[in-house]
This record gives structure tokens, C-alpha cells and sequence, in this order.
């Protein structure tokens, strides 16, 4: 009986300890972050702290972001984190294809029963030194040395910075540039002029660089296509 006893008493401590002793989850920062501005091109890059608030140990089982734009990395050290224990978190986002306010998540998966999953939501707002319309160059049905040509106008989006467009380059010999003008107050719009005259028939594609005295994002490029007729 003692024995008995003994047993069921040592099987409702464990029971207990295991209800008492939980790993908890902690995003210091929060989960709601603001990354602030930068600029188009750039990365976005915070690194936050989790932090086991709980009385067992912390497992992080998986880290993935809501897309490809978004890297979440953390070690694996700090993957596993005892009573009290920290890990940092590092997420980086890629403003490549962006413009404008930019809102994302980050998933944390862990052994909290009392909350696995943790979404992490963060905001940016992307800015741009130049706004281009279009912003990519189509050559179409051409013929071989005839030349056509195409507008682009450029904007200067900042509400309070000038820009000063230093260099408009190409490395294609067929593709000429003309920039009407190179500083642009806030606000302010120009055009550029480009001409591609095609002295061999094909499918060619490359860039238009910019350089600007912006030192946060000094090198702005577009894309050009043209498709050249054999007659």
C-alpha cells in the first residue's frame, strides 16, 4: 500500500511539475515593428530579441518569412534558450521590388503550448530617388539602321531634397541617351531622350544607369528591350 502510495504520489508531482515548469515565449520588441524609410534598392534590417520567459527550456522550431523578399535568420544556439535565456533574431528585407509602404510577416514556430506560433509583422516605407515613367524601355519591330526613339520622364518624388543626376549611362554602342536636364528641385519632372538606332538584326536587352549625389542610393538603373526585324 505504502509502496502504492508512493508511487501515485511521485506520478501527480511529475504531472504537476510538467503543468508548472512551461517554456514561454517573449518578443521583446514586440511583434508590430517599424522598420522606417530607406530607399529603394537598399535593405530594411532589424535584429530583435526573444527571450524564454517561461521556467523550461525554449525550442524554436522553425523561422520562415511570408515571402522570398524576406530573410529571417537566427542560430542555432539561440534556436534553444533556458529560463531567462535570449536569441537574437535577424530580419532583412529586400526592397528591390518595392515602392511605397510595405507591410510583412515573419512566422515563429516553438514548444510554447501556451503560443506556438508567433507572427511578427513589420513596416517600411520604401523610398524612391527617382521615379521613372515608363519604367522599362521597349524597342519594338524595328528595322536595321532606322532610328527609333522614346521618352522617359524622370521625377524627383522627395518633398523636400534636390537630386542631381550626375551620369545617364548605357554600354549598349546602338542606344543614345539625352537628358534634358539634371537637377531636379523637389517635385520637379524632366525627360529623357533615348534613341536606338540598330545596325544588325536580333533580340538585344540591357540597362540605362543612373548616378546621382544621393549617398544613401547613387546608382538607379532601368531596363531596355529591343527586337530588331532580319528585313
Amino acid at each position: 500500500m505504502n509502496r502504492m502510495f508512493f508511487l501515485l504520489a511521485a506520478g501527480v508531482g511529475f504531472c504537476l511539475s510538467q503543468l508548472v515548469a512551461q517554456p514561454k515565449i517573449q518578443i521583446v520588441e514586440g511583434t508590430q515593428l517599424n522598420f522606417g524609410e530607406v530607399y529603394h534598392g537598399n535593405k530594411a534590417e532589424k535584429v530583435i530579441t526573444i527571450k524564454n520567459v517561461g521556467s523550461d527550456t525554449l525550442r524554436i522550431n522553425d523561422i520562415h518569412a511570408q515571402c522570398g523578399c524576406t530573410a529571417a535568420l537566427m542560430s542555432d544556439a539561440d534556436k534553444r534558450l533556458g529560463p531567462n535565456q535570449t536569441g537574437k533574431l535577424s530580419i532583412a528585407f529586400n526592397t528591390a521590388s518595392y515602392s511605397g509602404p510595405v507591410s510583412k510577416q515573419v512566422y515563429i514556430t516553438s514548444n510554447d503550448t501556451s503560443n506556438p506560433k508567433v507572427t511578427i509583422t513589420f513596416t517600411t516605407n520604401v523610398l524612391e530617388v527617382l521615379g521613372f515613367e515608363p519604367k522599362l524601355l521597349s524597342f519594338d519591330n524595328m528595322k536595321v539602321d532606322s532610328a527609333y526613339s522614346k521618352i522617359v520622364t524622370i521625377a524627383n518624388p522627395s518633398p523636400k531634397e534636390a537630386v542631381k543626376i550626375l551620369s545617364v549611362e548605357t554600354k549598349s554602342p546602338m542606344l543614345k541617351l539625352a537628358l534634358m536636364k539634371n537637377q531636379l528641385m523637389p517635385g520637379e519632372k524632366t525627360q529623357l531622350e533615348a534613341t536606338f538606332k540598330p545596325d544588325k538584326s536580333g533580340t538585344f536587352q540591357g540597362t540605362v544607369d543612373f548616378t546621382t549625389d544621393n549617398a544613401a542610393n547613387p546608382k538607379i538603373s532601368i531596363n531596355f528591350y529591343a527586337w530588331v526585324n532580319k528585313k
